[in-house]
């Protein structure tokens, strides 16, 4: 089987776990409503590790795309907040993810504080007005845990990784 098609089949598994955790976290409650573990940011951060920068910044922009259209929430307003906070993550997590400055759960954590920021910034201009940011600090502070916890579970599933290995040969046919 050629290589590249091997490479992108796994990238569509990925996509698809990603899709999934992104579907099933949104019915765990946190104690701040719009709050979410950040489940499928798990399979982004494996992704930057392991894989070329645009194609986990693909899963991550479908990723939204396919959760949003899922939950019927495509071109609304928690859509919105959702995309500019996963864009300023991806941004962030990829920058820090290069220059080494961090581990990888720095680097969740720091994706996962960007979120956040993403989505304030949204909800400012959507609602007009500065006021949610009154609401930062509590997001922030579930932010540095949540990333963590994120960033925990990548780097455990780093250190067993065999995503790389069928990549690299050709042992699966």
């Amino acid at each position: 089987m050629n290589k590249s098609l091997k490479r992108w089949m796994i990238i569509a598994m990925l996509l698809a776990m990603a899709v999934i955790l992104g579907y099933i976290e949104s019915f765990i409650p946190i104690f701040i409503p719009g709050v979410k573990l950040g489940l499928a940011n798990v399979i982004i951060l494996i992704m930057l590790y392991e894989f070329k920068f645009y194609e986990a910044f693909i899963v991550d922009i479908l990723r939204i795309l396919v959760v949003a259209f899922i939950r019927a929430t495509l071109m609304t307003p928690t859509f919105f907040m959702s995309l500019s906070g996963g864009i300023l993550s991806f941004i962030v997590m990829l920058i820090f993810s290069r220059i080494k400055v961090f581990s990888i759960w720095g680097v969740s954590m720091l994706g996962a504080l960007a979120h956040g920021i993403g989505q304030m910034l949204i909800a400012v201009f959507i609602v007009g007005t500065s006021a949610v940011f009154y609401y930062l600090p509590f997001i922030l502070l579930l932010s540095i845990g949540t990333g963590i916890f994120s960033g925990v579970l990548a780097k455990t599933y780093l250190k067993r990784s065999i995503t790389n290995k069928y990549i690299q040969e050709d042992n699966i046919e």
